[in-house]
C-alpha cells in the first residue's frame, strides 16, 4: 500500500491499494472514505499534483456520481 501524505487541514493522508484499486482517504477527524476503481495513472497525478486537495475532492466526487449512476 502506498500512502500519499496531503497537507490540508482536512485530509491526513491518502493511500493506495493497486491490487484492488482502492484510494483510503484519511481524515484528521479519524474519519475514512474509500474511492474504488482508481486507476495507477490518477494516483501519480495525485502525486505530482501541486493542490493534491482539490484533486482527491474530484476523485471523490466522481466516485460518487458513479455510484448513483449505477444505483
Amino acid at each position: 500500500m502506498k500512502y500519499i501524505p496531503i497537507s490540508s487541514k482536512q485530509i491526513a493522508y491518502v493511500s493506495y491499494d493497486a491490487q484492488s484499486s482502492q484510494m483510503h482517504i484519511q481524515f484528521h477527524t479519524g474519519q475514512s472514505h474509500v474511492c474504488n476503481n482508481i486507476d495507477q495513472e490518477q494516483v501519480q497525478r495525485l502525486i505530482q499534483s501541486d493542490n493534491p486537495y482539490d484533486l482527491v475532492m474530484r476523485l471523490t466526487q466522481l466516485q460518487q456520481v458513479s455510484n448513483i449512476q449505477t444505483t
